[in-house]
């Protein structure tokens, strides 16, 4: 794995609608990557230290954005009632959609008891419903914490988004597009601000930490 290779899946995913193919030990090959370059970074002059430290943001940096994307297809694809599990994700991508897919399933539950009056129905669905947060939010947190990085300092929240909103910069210095039901990771500061203004809720579980190769 190297900063071109990295470049060119995230072109990718960028370009594509659909999940591209990633290497089985992906996770593996960049977190390999990021600890050979802390370790030429203990070997050079200051200078070249400061080059390499360039590098090692900018690796982190395609890695969130690479996972970032993936997971929302994901999520869109769980989202869709497709019931096979689509080809192209790792062994974690493929949780995550078996995640989003019975919550989303659990959901259609609840809401058709209210429609039709089926009381037993609806507790049974809200019943199985926090397991299955438990499985959506535990597998993406273990992923990003393989795959992706810190938003400078700063932890990530995962909102599901229930409005249309402009085109913003984030507090990690990001552009973020976003439209109404994409599940997305945010800046704390800016999952709080569209929380308060009611066009974004909290997905589940507390914020979380998140980097890659610690």
């Amino acid at each position: 794995m190297d900063i071109e290779k990295l470049w060119e899946i995230l072109h990718k995913e960028r370009n594509t609608a659909s999940l591209q193919e990633l290497p089985e030990n992906f996770c593996d090959e960049v977190r390999e990557y990021i600890q050979q370059l802390k370790n030429e970074k203990g070997e050079v002059d200051e200078r070249r230290g400061e080059l390499v430290e360039d590098e090692i943001r900018n690796v982190r940096m395609k890695a969130e954005d690479i996972i970032r994307r993936r997971i929302g297809k994901i999520v869109k694809l769980a989202s869709s009632g497709i019931k096979a599990v689509p080809k192209g994700m790792l062994a974690e991508e493929e949780s995550i959609f078996a995640g989003v897919k019975g919550h989303v399933e659990e959901g259609k539950a609840r809401i058709f008891a209210l429609i039709l009056g089926d009381k037993g129905n609806k507790e049974k669905s809200e019943g199985g419903s926090e397991k299955v947060d438990e499985v959506i939010v535990g597998s993406i947190f273990k992923e990003v914490e393989a795959s992706s990085t810190k938003a400078g300092n700063e932890e990530l929240q995962i909102v599901r988004v229930l409005e249309d909103i402009p085109t913003f910069m984030g507090t990690d210095g990001r552009i973020y597009k976003i439209k109404k039901e994409d599940v997305i990771m945010l800046p704390k500061t800016n999952a709080e601000i569209l929380c308060k203004r009611g066009v974004a809720v909290r997905f589940s579980g507390e914020a979380k930490k998140m980097g890659v190769g610690k």
